[in-house]
């Protein structure tokens, strides 16, 4: 089953941010911005990447002739009171942090869900140019959606939410068919 492998590839990313928080919290976290949240964005965004190839994967796995795969993004449950997903949150917290280096404005997809749940993704320096530069760091939407998404960051969280997912989107299709095959009865 494809999530045992996500879970083996995700596993050694928990046990080394799990290692890190334990040498921050030694610390009273005073390392933190200048030393550990830079690079621990790195595999936590290359987690998100990985759930989001999951994702995409298992979009189509079910629909393999589906070519805006975002439109399975919403089978899922809201996030408090906004219009986001915690699926649509996954998805652009990938993209964000794959692209956030670019010199060029992010996917509007990618910002609806960050700016839908308020989460800061840019810096202006250039107000009059509206230039800016997207924000990493301890201040990243990538931990900001982690936090959202899972209260004591844990890895596991997040697959349990794609997991639940899948199957949910699998229940859904499976239900779709069962009512559009359904022969009449002669009464």
């Amino acid at each position: 089953m494809r999530i045992g492998v996500i879970k083996d590839i995700i596993s050694p990313f928990q046990v080394q941010l799990d290692r890190i928080h334990e040498i921050c919290k030694k610390d009273n976290y005073d390392y933190w911005d200048s030393i550990y949240a830079d690079d621990i964005e790195h595999f936590v965004g290359t987690v998100f990447i990985v759930l989001q190839n999951y994702i995409n994967s298992s979009i189509t796995d079910l629909f393999p002739d589906l070519s805006k795969l975002h439109t399975k993004y919403s089978i899922d449950k809201k996030i408090n009171n906004s219009q986001t997903t915690r699926i649509e949150l996954i998805i652009a917290v990938a993209n964000y942090y794959k692209h956030r280096d670019l010199p060029t404005q992010l996917h509007p997809n990618t910002v609806k869900p960050l700016e839908d749940l308020n989460i800061e993704y840019k810096e202006v320096y250039d107000i009059q140019d509206e230039r800016c530069f997207h924000i990493s760091g301890s201040c990243s939407p990538v931990f900001t959606g982690f936090s959202i998404l899972s209260e004591f960051w844990s890895f596991n969280d997040l697959i349990e939410i794609v997991t639940d997912w899948r199957e949910n989107m699998w229940q859904k299709e499976d239900e779709i068919i069962r009512l559009t095959t359904k022969k009449p009865t002669n009464g």
